[in-house]
């Protein structure tokens, strides 16, 4: 993907590719593997589900962590491109919470779309499944089993 304020010729330096390489790579070895296992996808995502936002420490107890495979999984979600970019927005105080879409550039509207939670966890998970569904089409895992 071509930076918009670049205006010199277009190549791999312009085009980040050593960076975009080495995320496909990462994306490939580490992240893919247990999500083109329905088993352990659903696993994921029933952790997910579980504790969108991590469980809460304990008085003590060791915090409770998400499994590796979920934290690479949330790592690599995050870093998408912010222009269309799936966010919480929360529309009533502490009722009510809408997904929004960036756009992707400083001073823009965040378009709200007509999804509505009760909680800011069931829009967490929301977009988590949003975000999951589309980095599998993009490397074309079949997700149609999972458990969402």
């Amino acid at each position: 993907m071509q930076d918009q304020r670049h205006e010199g010729p277009d190549t791999a330096l312009a085009r980040n590719y050593g960076a975009s390489a080495v995320d496909d790579y990462d994306t490939q070895t580490y992240i893919l593997p247990p999500l083109r296992d329905a088993v352990s996808r659903a696993r994921i995502i029933a952790e997910h589900r579980a504790n969108p936002r991590g469980a809460a420490a304990q008085p003590g107890q060791r915090p409770p962590n998400h499994s590796i495979d979920l934290k690479r999984l949330i790592d690599k979600l995050r870093m998408s491109p912010q222009a269309g970019k799936h966010t919480i927005v929360e529309t009533v105080p502490w009722q009510e919470y809408s997904i929004g879409l960036l756009p992707g550039r400083r001073g823009g509207v965040i378009r709200i779309t007509k999804e509505r939670y009760a909680t800011r966890e069931d829009a967490e998970h929301a977009i988590f499944l949003k975000r999951l569904h589309l980095l599998l089409d993009r490397y074309g895992v079949d997700y149609s089993a999972s458990n969402s």
